[in-house]
């Protein structure tokens, strides 16, 4: 039995790949991995976008602290 050859043939391709799907079948995948990274960029988006309110929040309320007054 030869492990190395049937990891192989598994990262080769897919089953939709191997099978030769056309037509309905192939527009379903390709939408289906298009929303995916849509839903991908827009969780990336979010933490990008709290991360960017959270800075600017801090250097607002940092001016507010007490005993840290610019002269």
């Amino acid at each position: 039995m030869n492990l190395g050859f049937s990891i192989d043939q598994a990262i080769l391709a897919c089953p939709m790949c191997l099978s030769g799907a056309s037509g309905k079948s192939l527009m379903a995948a390709n939408s289906a991995i298009l929303l995916l990274l849509l839903v991908l960029v827009a969780v990336l988006a979010s933490f990008v976008s709290f991360i960017v309110y959270l800075a600017r929040r801090a250097r607002r309320f940092s001016s507010e602290v007490p005993g840290t007054e610019n002269s």
